[in-house]
């Protein structure tokens, strides 16, 4: 399990002891909504990066990029990157982060210069 679970699964338990215990319901549901978002985050890093495992041209446009190798943690911090860019323009973001496609700034091509 790598620290991005470690982190979501804390943030799991919590919330389970924050519901025990009857707290506050927006402090529940902002937990919940950072849950739903850091869970976005990881899950479209974990596709992506199991899309580049198969791409090499996706990983080859990762480095022109100068984006680092291609290992999950920097896969995961361009996602990251990406989703905290997206204007949620009063849409839920976590959906909005599941549907973001990421490899088409990857793939265009790379600008002059």
């Amino acid at each position: 399990m790598d620290e991005y679970m470690l982190e979501i699964n804390d943030l799991r338990r919590r919330i389970a002891k924050l519901k025990f215990e009857r707290a506050s319901l927006t402090i529940i549901e902002e937990l919940e909504t950072q849950l739903r978002i850091l869970k976005a985050i990881y899950g479209s890093a974990t596709a992506l990066y199991a899309d580049g495992e198969k791409d090499h041209q996706l990983q080859a446009s990762f480095g022109e990029r100068e984006l680092g190798s291609w290992t999950f943690d920097n896969v995961y911090f361009y996602v990251y990157d990406q989703a905290v860019a997206i204007d949620a323009d009063g849409h839920d973001l976590a959906t909005l982060i599941w549907r973001h496609d990421y490899r088409a700034p990857l793939l265009s091509h790379v600008a002059a210069q």
